[in-house]
């Protein structure tokens, strides 16, 4: 199963190429979902409503591509999670013990492929989440199929993915296109048919955001600090107007990110 999928995923990316992102990266900090920023609200609201069904005590997370994530801390201490990583990256998994260490959460965090999943962790988990992994393979369904192998029948999927389609895509294509190359475009549709090619029964799939993501890929540190701060300010005053039933609604030509919840049917 591990080379089926391995080598029908179409990787993208390598190690190194994630050892050298995560070598300099400034640590992030705690994930707020009240106080933050909409979209950290607006995650969390999801995220609420998926698991409502699924209830979390004495419940298993684990995030799949967990390098240097704030996810697994956030999912512990607003859900009460049991939280777990795998990533194939040392520095990232290292990354992400310092982070749980900060936030005081013990959590149990593996350096391996995730293709390769430790025999104990098979069809294990309450709840499998990534954000942001499995658009950097050429074939999304067998990345998420290789998710699924961790979640137990009648748990949850959760997978955000950045969609790189329409205005964000060409934001990045403009501004970084060596981060562009390292995805794959994708839009609801696509997304929900790889997780129902991966055996999965779809809940929701949706696009986040109206136009923020747009802004915010220009925002680069070759910037100037002025302008970068014009860009931050510009960002959450129409973070503001959306969150108020005023800004652009989520669509396949302006949203930054999609959502899918998805469920593994029991036998």
């Amino acid at each position: 199963m591990k080379d089926t999928l391995d080598q029908a995923s179409g990787r993208i990316t390598t190690q190194q190429y994630w050892e050298a992102g995560w070598r300099d990266a400034a640590l992030p900090g705690p994930l707020d979902p009240v106080h933050g920023s909409y979209f950290s609200r607006l995650l969390h609201r999801c995220f609420k409503e998926a698991l409502a069904r699924q209830g979390t005590g004495n419940r298993r997370f684990i995030e799949i591509g967990c390098g240097t994530s704030h996810w697994l801390p956030y999912f512990c201490n607003e859900f009460g999670f049991t939280v777990s990583g795998i990533d194939y990256s040392p520095t990232g998994c290292a990354n992400s013990r310092e982070i749980l260490r900060r936030a005081g959460c013990a959590g149990d965090i593996r350096e391996g492929d995730m293709f390769a999943p430790p025999p104990q962790w098979l069809s294990h988990f309450d709840v499998v989440g990534s954000f942001g992994l499995v658009e950097h393979f050429k074939h999304t369904a067998a990345a998420v199929a290789a998710c699924a192998t961790y979640l137990r029948p009648g748990g949850c999927m959760i997978t955000l993915v950045p969609t790189m389609r329409g205005l964000p895509g060409l934001a990045y294509r403009l501004a970084r296109r060596a981060v562009y190359d390292t995805h794959v475009p994708l839009g609801i549709e696509t997304l929900a048919q790889a997780h129902r090619q991966a055996g999965l029964e779809v809940a929701s799939c949706r696009y986040l955001l109206g136009l923020p993501g747009v802004l915010g890929e220009f925002d680069t540190d070759e910037k100037p600090l002025s302008v970068r701060g014009m860009i931050k300010r510009i960002s959450r005053g129409y973070w503001w107007l959306e969150e108020r039933g005023l800004g652009v609604p989520p669509n396949r030509y302006t949203s930054p990110y999609a959502l899918c919840i998805a469920t593994k049917p029991v036998a």
